[in-house]
Order: structure tokens, then sequence, then C-alpha cells
């Protein structure tokens, strides 16, 4: 069959319809006409949301049951009770008692309802007002979904007030964020957005946009949509006088709104189809489309499809040069735009209403806190004198209660005064023994200064004078033979005497016990006798000990040195002593818990002068890191030849 056939059967089967109206009316004044295919009867399957309304007090489970009521009628086009569920929710809202959060979670979705309710009645400029209301509420409460769903519904109607710019510039940005959670509303994103292009007469794009749009709806099922983007690609074709291809999609999109129950599809169908078939001339079948869809918006009481209608059948018999007919449906339309503008004065009526409600109810609201300031102040009342009462047996209980809290402490004074007495002994037993192990080490001290100073006396007194009468003799003599046996003798003797007074500057343990050996002794001594722990770790034990014995003695000083600076100064617990030797180089590192010491602002005393000085003499380099409460490291570097 082809379109022009199913053109011809359209026309028929409007005329029917059209004349079984009137038959009707003419028949019986008392049954009810309708020119809708559809009756217009409650679906039962709301029933529980109307008894959700009814049983239910303020709260979720009445928003949840407004939302599907105004689901229902923004599906079925119905602009007044789109409006009316969108202000019950309104005023439930603001008599509900929780936080702002949660009610600008819920505000969002009501001023959505309200923005699609304005929009289906031709109140554009409330639509805008509405949508940008539910905006704002969505983004202070973080409700992502109706922040997207109002942004589409304000690009919308930027669009119906011949502003595409600020639609794209709303679409755009946010076709991306749909994709994934919130893709079910990228049909009518992308929809919009063709709009705009559309408005702008970028038909190019709008097509592309279309097409691209078609098939996500049909990716989602989402039969709605890919019907309004069928009367949308119908329109680029009526453009291009593509009219057989433009009939088949309006002619498609409207049967199955129909049968879907989408009326609004519905109806831009067959308004398309009346522009359509008037671009034709074709005028009796754009009358009798245009009239079937107009007694269907009267009985949805749509006041914006009914001015669409209006506006095209005035163009309709005004090229039919029927001047009445023509004068007739302008004064409807100027019927509609009264009503139009009626209806925003009843908003605003509405409006100021809903705050007298909301004023009223704070009335109340007050009432019932003054109630309750009464009756606090009658419970306040009792209390005090139940707090009398309270207060006089606590009279005679508190002073029991104090004496015995007195006598507890003064037990608990004494208990604390022994243990404190007990720490002090503790504490002063550790200071004798610190100050022994001071003596001790001082003692060596002392002793260790006494032998070096009669090592110096015997190298200048024994081998100075000898030396001396050597240097004498063989300034006076030449080849004296006895002289020179003579000369013979002394060396010997003074080579004997130097090496005895050697083994005499090496004392006798560092000939029978190990370097690293002495070392643990020593540091055995020092743990035995305090609360300082030692530990003393050295690598290659054997290489070590294989070092001259004169090294193993500076060392076996510095050592001594810096664990009396320690015990003196530091009040460390534990002490680190590592030994390592390389190929060319002997490290000695020295670490301790101590308090520590400001070494940037702090000079030497002279434990550590004394260290600095022996290392010198080793050729080697020492370096001291220390700060308050942090503890102090030695590092002295001594090279090996």
């Amino acid at each position: 069959m082809n379109n022009q056939t199913l053109k011809v059967l359209l026309i028929f089967s409007l005329t029917i319809v059209l004349g079984k109206g009137v038959c009707a009316q003419n028949n019986s004044e008392e049954q009810q006409i309708s020119f809708s295919t559809e009756p217009n009867e409650r679906d039962t399957s709301l029933n529980r949301y109307y008894r959700t309304l009814t049983d239910s007090v303020y709260g979720p489970n009445r928003f949840l049951a407004i939302m599907k009521l105004a689901g229902h009628h923004i599906d079925k086009a119905n602009s007044d009770s789109i409006i009316q569920y969108g202000n019950k929710y309104l005023i439930e809202i603001r008599h509900w008692n929780a936080d702002s959060l949660a009610k600008s979670r819920h505000f969002s979705k009501a001023y959505y309802i309200l923005g699609i309710g304005s929009r289906f009645n031709g109140l554009l400029d409330n639509a805008t007002k509405w949508h940008i209301q539910g905006i704002k509420e969505a983004e202070s409460s973080l409700q992502k979904e109706f922040l997207f769903r109002n942004k589409i519904g304000l690009a919308n109607t930027y669009n119906l007030k011949q502003e595409p710019q600020k639609a794209i510039e709303i679409l755009e940005p946010i076709i991306d964020d749909l994709v994934g959670e919130y893709q079910i509303l990228l049909p009518k994103a992308i929809t919009f957005l063709g709009d705009a292009y559309y408005v702008q007469k970028k038909y190019t794009r709008a097509q592309e946009i279309y097409n691209n749009g078609l098939q996500k709806a049909r990716e989602q099922k989402d039969d709605r949509q890919a019907l309004t983007l069928e009367l949308k690609l119908g329109s680029l074709a009526e453009l291009d006088e593509d009219y057989d291809k433009a009939f088949e999609l309006y002619n498609t999109a409207r049967e199955k709104g129909m049968q879907e129950g989408f009326l609004n599809i519905y109806f831009e169908g067959t308004i398309r189809m009346g522009e359509l078939f008037y671009r034709e001339k074709n005028f009796d079948a754009a009358n009798a489309a245009l009239s079937v869809a107009y007694f269907n918006a009267i009985q949805r009481d749509n006041l914006y499809y009914q001015k669409e209608i209006l506006d095209i059948q005035r163009k309709v018999f005004n090229a039919k040069e029927d001047y009445s007919n023509a004068y007739a449906v302008m004064t409807q339309m100027a019927g509609i735009n009264q009503q139009i503008a009626h209806r925003q004065q009843q908003k605003v009526i509405k409006e100021l209403e809903i705050q007298y409600e909301t004023l009223e109810k704070d009335k109340e609201i007050s009432e019932l806190e003054e109630n309750q300031i009464l009756k606090e102040a009658e419970l306040k009342a009792q209390r005090t004198i139940k707090n009398a009462i309270l207060i006089g047996f606590l009279v005679v209980l508190i002073p029991v209660l104090g004496l015995l809290y007195v006598y507890y402490q003064k037990i608990q004074a004494q208990t604390e005064l022994a243990k404190k007495k007990e720490e002090v002994n503790i504490q002063k037993l550790q200071a004798l023994k610190k100050d022994q192990e001071l003596d001790l080490i001082k003692a060596s001290i002392e002793a260790q200064d006494e032998e070096r100073k009669r090592i110096a006396q015997e190298l200048h007194d024994s081998i100075g004078g000898n030396l001396a009468g050597i240097k004498l003799q063989i300034s006076g003599e030449e080849n004296n033979t006895d002289n020179w046996n003579t000369i013979k003798h002394q060396l010997d003797e003074t080579y004997q005497l130097v090496r005895n007074i050697s083994h005499t500057l090496i004392p006798k343990k560092f000939k029978e016990k190990p370097f690293t050996q002495l070392i643990s002794d020593y540091i055995d001594t020092i743990s035995i006798n305090g609360n300082l722990k030692v530990s003393f770790h050295k690598y290659p034990n054997e290489e070590i000990n294989a070092l001259k014995d004169a090294l193993h003695l500076q060392l076996y000083k510095i050592i001594q040195e810096l664990m009396t600076n320690t015990i003196k100064h530091a009040q460390a617990d534990h002490v680190s002593i590592n030994l390592t030797l390389t190929e060319n180089e002997l490290s000695l590192l020295f670490e301790d818990n101590g308090v520590g010491f400001d070494s940037k602002n702090t000079t030497n005393g002279i434990g550590l002068e004394n260290v600095n000085s022996r290392v010198q003499e080793l050729n080697g380099t020492l370096q001291i890191d220390s700060s308050v409460n942090r503890g102090t490291v030695a590092v002295i570097n001594i090279p090996i030849t």
C-alpha cells in the first residue's frame, strides 16, 4: 500500500470519527462524547499509589507515590494533573520535618515536575523558573540525577523560547557525563541538542544528532524517545520536500504513540500531519486530522497543543478563504491565550496560598512550641522539688564522703611518698655507681699519664744521654778502632734500652689477649656496674686483632674517653660500638641514645679534645653528630698503611 493510499484512508477514517462525534451529540445530550481513541480513565495499576496518599503521613512513602503519579501524567501529557502533583509535592516537602539537605533532594524533584507541567501548558517563563530552581536544589544536595533532568528540561524550554544557543551551552557539556549511570537520560538530551541546531537552521548537524539519538533510544528500548526522534526526522524530510517519507514517519509515530499511551507523541504526530496536509494544499485532510487532535487536547485540558492546533487550522481556513471559520479559530486562540494568562495568574495566587499555608503551619508550630514550653516549665518545677530533697540528702552524705575521701587521699599520699623515697634511693645508688665508675676511669687515665711522664723522662735521661755521647765520640774520632768498638757497644746498649722502654710502654694485657677481647672485657665491666647496656660489633675480627699494638692502644683509650663522656653527661641506657676494617681504612662508630647536645652551638670539652688529639696523631678524622634529645654519634676514620 503506497503513501497516497494511506492518506486517503486516513482522511476517510478521520471523517468517520468526526461524523460519529457529531451524531452522538445530536442523538443524546446526556451521552458523553469522546473524540479520543483512548478513554481518559484512571489506570488501575496506580491504585496503590492513591492508597499511599490516603494512608501515609508526610515523608518518603508519600513522595514516592507523588513521583509515580506525576510520571504517569507526564507520559499522558495531562498538564493540569502534572502541575497539581508538583504543587502537592512542594507543599508536603515544606511541611516535612527533616533537615535542609533531605528537603533539597526532594525540592529538585518537585521543581522538575512543575517545570514539565508548565511547559506542557505553554507557560515557558514558569517552566524556566522551575527548572532553574530545581538545578540549584540539586547542586546543593548533590542530587545528580535531577540535576541532569532539570538541565535537560531547561534546555528544551530554551529551544521552545527560540533561544537555542543557551540550550547548546547547557547540553553539550553534560552529554559525556550521562554515559554510564545516567544513560537512560541520554536519548532525550541528544534529542534536545538536535532541536537546538534545528532552531538555528543547521539542518545537516541536527540530522546527524537525531540519527545518533535514535540509535541510542533503540539500544535502550526507549520507545517514547525513538518515536519522538522519528517525528524530528520527519520534519527534516519535510524540509527536503520528501513529503512521502515525512508522512510515513509522522503517521507511524502518531499511531504507535496512541497504542503505547504516549499522547504527546500522538499530538505532535497529528499536528505535523496537519501541517503536511496544509503544505500539500489538502485542506480537508488537514482539518480532519487537526480536529481529532484538538478534541483530544481539549479532553486533557492541554492548552499548549490546543494553541498549536488552532494556529494551523487558522492557516488552513485562510488558505481556503473561509474567513468566517478562520475568525472563529482566531477567537478560540484568543480564549486559549487568555486561559494561559489566567493560569499564570492562578499560579501566582497558588504560590501565595502555599506561602500562606506555610505561615499558618509555622503559627501552629509556634503554638505547639509554647505549649511545650509550659509543659517543660511544669516538669522543671517538679524536678526542682525532687532536687531539693536530693540536695538535703546529699548535705548529710557529702561530709561523710569527704572524710572518706580525705582518708583515702592520705593513704595515697603516704604510698606515693614511699614510692618516691624508694626511687630517690635507687637514683642515689645509681649515682654512686656511676661516680665509682668515673673514679676508676679517672684513676686509669691518671696512671696512663704517669706512665707517659715516666717514659718521657727515661727517653730524655737515658737514651738522650747515650745518643749525645755517641755523637761527641763520632765527631772527635775518625779511625780509632777501640773507640769504634766502644761506640758500637754504646749503640747496642741504646738499642736494648729502647727495646725495654717500648716493652714497658705497651701494657702487658695487650700482649696476652686479642684487642677485640680487651674491648669486650672493658664493656662487660661497664655493663655489670650499672643500667647501661653496651653492644660491640667488629668485622673482620682476626684482621682487626692483627693491627699494630700502638694503634690498638690508641683505639682503646679513644673508646674509654668516649665511654666516660657518655656515662658522665649523656644519661643514656644503651651504647653501640661498631669497629670495621676495610683495605685502607679502620672505622669506629660510637653511638648512644642519651640526651644529646646542640653540636653547632656547643664547644668540645676536655674529653672530646683528648679524643680529637689522639685521632689526629693517627692521621684520622673525627665527626660528631648530636642534637638535643636525639643522642650522639661519633664517627672516626683512621687510614691503614
